[in-house]
């Protein structure tokens, strides 16, 4: 089972990957100038053999590979038990989480700073795409199937963040089946 994270909004919203560094280059240019170790690898070199100009992407730290990546909006599920807006959108966090707290900062500081990457980028999202007097809310739940939203019946929301005053601290968690209202 996964634990999985919504969006829903009245509009649709912009989807794809936010908050990563990368740099793209050709898999010869980086053997040549990135990391020339790795033509001696047996995979570099089938890769090398079969397409030296295919493209990759290179992050210097695991904190540049963090972000977001959204997907959206979802069709052939029935949510509307769970939310009053009609555009559904699955949000993951990139080399993070959606949790932090000052115990991982203490005992895993890279993955507390890769997770704190992640939930800045998600309300910097939430900043530049909630529309002023609108709101969206946030939900996660695990799931092995395709029915996601059977046992979900909310409609009261379990926090309400309204993003003009809201400043993310040293700790947060978006818990699974919390359901959050975001206002702008």
């Amino acid at each position: 089972m996964t634990l999985f994270y919504y969006i829903a909004s009245a509009y649709e919203l912009p989807t794809g990957s936010f908050g990563q560094n990368k740099t793209v280059m050709t898999l010869m240019d980086y053997v040549t100038h990135v990391n020339p170790a790795a033509k001696e690898e047996h995979f570099t070199k089938l890769m090398l053999e079969r397409n030296p100009h295919k493209h990759m992407e290179v992050y210097e730290t695991e904190e540049d590979a963090a972000g977001l990546y959204i997907t959206g909006p979802m069709t052939g599920q029935n949510y509307s038990h769970l939310f009053q807006h009609p555009y559904v959108y699955q949000v993951n966090a990139e080399m993070g989480d959606f949790k932090i707290n000052d115990e991982m900062k203490q005992t895993h500081s890279l993955y507390y700073q890769t997770s704190k990457k992640c939930l800045t980028e998600l309300f910097d999202y939430l900043r530049a795409n909630v529309r002023s007097g609108e709101y969206v809310e946030l939900f996660s739940c695990w799931t092995d199937g395709l029915d996601r939203f059977k046992d979900s019946a909310k409609k009261e929301p379990d926090l309400v963040l309204e993003l003009s005053t809201f400043q993310l601290g040293s700790e947060f968690e978006w818990k699974e089946r919390q359901y959050i209202k975001v206002v702008r």
